[in-house]
């Protein structure tokens, strides 16, 4: 049973990176459309906070079956989930900022899904290793 809810985090976990690279991409695809970047954009947002969530779910029962003690592993997990909530947080308010004096705002997009597909990725190969 314990493996199993291993395999449905893991895997919640590569929905995540694959939305991330879906919020990554989204505006270099559609930029000659903004009005279909804007639309797409906030699709994107939305995938990520069901993503999100459920990593955060599976990992909080993954730690209940598991371990229930805090290993440097757990706290950097949260530490990265707590990053990630901040930084998607703001884009949404940063690139609709940009979006209403006419900029794309995709300089700004690749730099925050960027950073979180980084610490994500960093943080899955961190967790594969110990």
């Amino acid at each position: 049973m314990l493996d199993e809810i291993i395999d449905y985090h893991r895997w919640v976990v590569y929905g995540l990176l694959a939305v991330m690279v879906y919020n990554l991409l989204t505006p270099y695809l559609l930029r000659a459309q903004p009005p279909k970047m804007i639309f797409w954009t906030r699709v994107g947002y939305f995938a990520f906070w069901a993503f999100w969530s459920m990593v955060i779910f599976g990992g909080l029962i993954t730690w209940l079956f598991k371990l229930r003690e805090f290993p440097p592993s757990v706290i950097t997990m949260i530490v990265v989930s707590v990053v990630l909530l901040g930084i998607e947080a703001m884009r949404p308010f940063k690139l609709k900022a940009l979006w209403l004096t006419g900029e794309d705002g995709i300089k700004l997009n690749t730099l925050m899904v960027g950073s979180e597909l980084l610490m994500t990725l960093a943080m899955t190969v961190y967790a594969m290793m110990v």
